[in-house]
């Protein structure tokens, strides 16, 4: 008697054509990887799959790091995107003054989780300091409080690249912030939270803890061809499931990621 097959249900990253492209989604309850350089369009890809989560009713989550949420609900105007219903952790360090204390000190720094519509008429955010250090561990431990209370099924984290920046830029301990990394990302699993961290591409002669622990890796790249900007997609690896290996292009459009 053959064994029977186990179907795992996919989680859906909001665009079809990528969907193809990972085998059917991603795993639920894991965290992947989205790659790529500046302007390659990892932000939008990783709002696309939050919207998907609103679309299907579920608890989804920014952690914004690399931009402040108002500049990024402004970065979307233009394709009409509605964002309000998508709850945000602020970590901009333009925005927040947080530093490597301990624990408690540190979870006061950083504010509430907020839906992007209450971050957008937020006065109080006018008056914040620039430049300060972030660390993992904050974001991690206001997380971990946060989400006793909500049931997050989707967290985006942008970018990872940003935070190990400000953390080395703190602390300068290399080995701490890779402890740091592996305890957010371990925290994440054990909740069933299925995850996006965006980052730029690591150096391949370096195995970096993200690489090991996450189940997969999406990179976009960007390149100008005369006056035209060709971007492209590519699955660098999806663990336990076959999936395209071919680069394809894809557009950003005001309905979400199109790939071709």
């Amino acid at each position: 008697m053959m064994p029977a097959t186990v179907t795992v249900e996919r989680v859906s990253t909001g665009t079809p054509g990528l969907d193809r492209m990972l085998g059917g989604g991603l795993f639920p309850g894991r965290p992947y990887l989205l790659t790529g350089g500046t302007g390659s369009g990892k932000t939008l890809l990783a709002l696309t799959f939050l919207m998907e989560g609103i679309r299907r009713g579920e608890e989804v989550l920014l952690v914004a790091v690399d931009e402040r949420p108002t500049e990024i609900v402004e970065n979307v105007q233009t394709f009409g995107w509605d964002l309000s219903a998508i709850r945000t952790l602020d970590a901009n360090p333009g925005t927040r003054a947080i530093r490597r204390m301990n624990d408690v000190q540190e979870i006061k720094a950083l504010g509430d989780l907020k839906s992007m519509r209450e971050v957008v008429f937020d006065a109080s955010r006018a008056g914040s300091d620039a430049g300060d250090d972030i660390s993992i561990q904050s974001i991690y431990l206001k997380l971990r409080s946060q989400m006793q209370e909500r049931p997050f099924r989707r967290v985006v984290v942008d970018s990872l690249a940003a935070i190990r920046r400000f953390a080395l830029k703190a602390s300068g301990d290399t080995q701490a912030e890779r402890t740091e990394i592996q305890s957010l990302l371990r925290f994440l699993s054990e909740r069933n939270v299925t995850s996006l961290l965006t980052s730029t591409p690591a150096d391949p002669a370096v195995l970096s803890p993200e690489e090991i622990l996450t189940r997969g890796e999406i990179l976009l790249t960007r390149k100008w061809i005369g006056d035209r900007s060709v971007r492209q997609i590519k699955i660098v690896r999806m663990r336990g499931s076959a999936h395209d290996t071919e680069r394809r292009p894809f557009a950003i459009t005001p309905t979400g990621v199109v790939v071709g």
